[in-house]
């Protein structure tokens, strides 16, 4: 794993040049939010983990979630780098899907966890130049990125873990930020039956563990230099039209979800009918408490359809 020490000076005055030029934070607008969907549809598309869609989006039912939080990396008014953090709620994690067991052995003693999904990076941006620069560019994107989300999860929202599921072959980037093994490898069906790893942070031990190791210019980059508060103000809040476009209009998300998450939606949002939204119909939603989303998936284990987090 190379660093910036490892350059040398002209790749380096370039690698930093390249950054400088870009604004990592939260998302602020609409439209930064389907640039961020677009970019993950194009980018998964290309390496065979979804089929193509007719809304040329990628989202699921955790990104119509108001905690939910989607950071960019945008050069100008492009999108060029998202990912996104997906607090822990009563309808679980998308990776729940199939590492349910063990996320619940990190809730347990009521801990605070969080998924980051839907990482992508636009790659047309590493499409000439010297290979290896290339790859610095790539690599501090993911890690400028890593560095906003671990400051945000750690610092503003106060979480005990991150969690994360990858495909096996970028293994050595997590390893790399210290990401722990959780569980074993399992495939998924719904991306082409691609591999996939669980890994773990622990936030409360992350500065220990990079002392530990002795890593100083890590330690540096993730731990001792703070991010701007400012990149976590403002972030977009979903409006009822914004919900109907992406969920309703552009997908068949709402449609196809299970009632139990629809049911949570009206909690999260309770001023909105989503009846009335998805149906035209204003009847009152299901209650959430009569049937729990756990509940549901055992009689309905397809019911649920995953945003799931491959990345890049």
């Amino acid at each position: 794993m190379k660093s910036t020490k490892d350059c040398n000076g002209s790749d380096r005055k370039s690698l930093h040049n390249f950054l400088d030029k870009i604004d990592f934070r939260v998302a602020r607008t609409k439209e930064e939010l389907e640039g961020a969907a677009a970019l993950v549809h194009k980018e998964y598309t290309k390496k065979g983990y979804i089929k193509n869609s007719n809304s040329k989006l990628r989202l699921g039912m955790h990104n119509a979630h108001p905690q939910t939080t989607t950071f960019v990396a945008t050069a100008g008014k492009d999108v060029i780098a998202t990912t996104t953090v997906i607090l822990d709620s009563s309808v679980g994690l998308p990776m729940d899907e199939i590492y349910h067991q063990e996320l619940n052995q990190l809730r347990a003693g009521d801990k605070k966890i969080c998924e980051i999904s839907m990482l992508a990076c636009d790659t047309e941006l590493f499409n000439n130049g010297v290979s290896m620069m290339l790859n610095s560019k790539k690599l501090f994107l993911v890690f400028s990125l890593f560095k906003h989300i671990l400051d945000y999860t750690k610092e503003f929202l106060k979480l005990d873990y991150i969690c994360i599921t990858i495909n096996p072959k970028h293994k050595i980037t997590y390893d790399f930020l210290l990401f722990k093994d959780m569980g074993e490898l399992k495939m998924y069906d719904e991306v082409n039956n691609a591999p996939a790893i669980a890994k773990y942070i622990n936030l409360n031990t992350v500065e220990k563990e990079f002392k530990k190791h002795d890593r100083r210019e890590r330690y540096s980059m993730f731990i001792q230099r703070k991010t701007d508060p400012g990149t976590f103000s403002n972030k977009y809040q979903l409006t009822y039209q914004d919900l109907k476009y992406f969920f309703v209009e552009k997908t068949d998300i709402f449609k196809d979800a299970a009632p139990s998450q629809i049911a949570y939606l009206q909690e999260c949002y309770p001023k909105y009918d989503f009846n009335e939204m998805i149906y035209n119909k204003p009847i009152h939603a299901p209650s959430f408490e009569s049937t729990s989303y756990w509940e549901e998936r055992e009689e309905k284990p397809s019911t649920l359809k995953p945003c799931l987090s491959f990345n890049i």
